[in-house]
């Protein structure tokens, strides 16, 4: 008998199917994918039609702990009026992969699959590609192509290809440079990845 898949392993590969490679992905809508897929392992005991969302809680804050690998990073925010002691704001929800849980997701990829009999992977694969297509057919990539070393860029045309203003501030570079390459990273694009760190580069020698 093979040994069950942790629950921490499928959150892990849900948040992956729901984006979790280049954004921030809600508790409840990873429960709800969860419930989809994997019913048995995430529904209340008694209502088995309903997504038990503590369980996927735990399982992510399993996933999120170095001993397993540390495969995300984020957590379950707060509600019913509780506030973070630091500055009475509420905390928020959000749930993303980290560069450990992109690598873990292209080794496991196939066994994965194997547990949904369905081309869920297939499907989120084709819309990360989609995505990448529009920076394979822009201009700064292909210069990076043609000439990887010698490759300069100005600043506008990385606002460009970032789709972002020139004086955006520095988080929404960072945060516009992480989604693409973890992007790139999750479609196996190592090309990609390479273009995007030096774009990274020659933004901040002339920021």
């Amino acid at each position: 008998m093979s040994t069950p898949t942790p629950n921490r392993e499928l959150v892990v590969f849900v948040l992956y199917l729901l984006g979790g490679e280049s954004g921030s992905v809600h508790t409840e809508d990873i429960a709800v994918k969860c419930h989809e897929l994997f019913q048995g392992a995430f529904s209340w005991t008694k209502f088995p039609q309903f997504p038990d969302k503590d369980i996927v809680r735990v399982a992510l804050t399993d996933a999120r702990k170095e001993k397993h690998g540390g495969l995300v990073e984020g957590r379950a925010g707060q509600s019913h009026g509780l506030f973070a002691k630091t500055n009475r704001e509420p905390i928020p929800d959000g749930w993303r992969l980290t560069p450990r849980g992109l690598l873990w997701i292209q080794s496991q990829r196939s066994d994965l699959e194997k547990l949904l009999g369905k081309p869920e992977t297939k499907e989120h694969r084709q819309k990360l590609l989609q995505q990448l297509r529009r920076v394979r057919g822009h201009t700064l990539f292909q210069s990076f192509s043609a000439d990887p070393e010698g490759f300069h860029a100005g600043i506008g045309q990385i606002a460009d290809l970032m789709q972002c203003r020139v004086d955006s501030e520095p988080h929404v570079w960072e945060s516009r440079f992480t989604s693409l390459r973890n992007k790139a990273v999750a479609a196996g694009q190592q090309d990609i990845t390479q273009f995007v760190d030096k774009c990274e580069s020659e933004y901040r020698d002339q920021r």
